[in-house]
């Protein structure tokens, strides 16, 4: 039943995706001027490779602990459904009470640069950060702020964390509230997986 549960969600945010795009909005922590590398422009210089490459869903669930998951408000992670798109990922459903949401952690075998092509993401509204070092993208399609926000971490050479949260109880949440959300969950991941390496 839960899983079934899960799958709507997830089937209701990709359907959005589909319809709108990727969504961000919000704070832009102030990163330190760095140089770019490998054609991403406005990314640093990665600290090291984060070893994602090749892992499965279930190694993907590993990447938030208990804790993490519990300071974001979601339950235990799943592997999320495929539709298509071939990425292998774990996705976590939330509830502040009033808000219920998704979160979404996708391995995204491509560099930021070209997967945002891909998903046609907005040049005018993206803001770069970094995460431990690592460059990250939160991008936004006009029109679409309500429903989540986006962060795009560049995790190694062709190698991309794709961090999806989506809103599923409209105007719950404002959009700096969905990116923290997106934020602190990509912070999770990265600083799991460095500890990993």
């Amino acid at each position: 039943m839960r899983f079934r549960t899960w799958a709507a969600a997830v089937t209701s945010a990709a359907a959005a995706i589909a319809l709108t795009g990727c969504t961000v909005n919000g704070p832009d922590p102030a990163p330190a001027p760095t140089a770019p590398e490998n054609g991403s422009a406005n990314l640093p210089q990665r600290p090291a490779e984060l070893a994602i490459a090749g892992k499965n869903d279930a190694d993907v669930c590993t990447w938030m602990s208990a804790e993490q998951q519990a300071s974001l408000l979601v339950g235990p992670g799943e592997p999320l459904p495929k539709d298509g798109n071939n990425y292998n990922g774990c996705g976590y459903l939330g509830d502040t009470g009033a808000a219920r949401f998704a979160i979404g952690v996708r391995i995204v075998p491509e560099a930021v640069d070209m997967f945002l092509q891909k998903i046609n993401s907005s040049p005018g509204t993206r803001q770069t950060y970094q995460l431990n070092g690592f460059g990250t993208v939160q991008s936004q399609i006009n029109g679409g702020e309500s429903l989540g926000c986006d962060a795009f971490v560049d995790a190694a050479e062709g190698q991309t964390i794709w961090i999806n949260m989506q809103l599923q109880t409209p105007n719950a949440m404002n959009a700096d509230q969905m990116c923290e959300k997106a934020q602190t969950a990509a912070h999770s991941a990265v600083t799991t997986l460095q500890a990993r390496s």
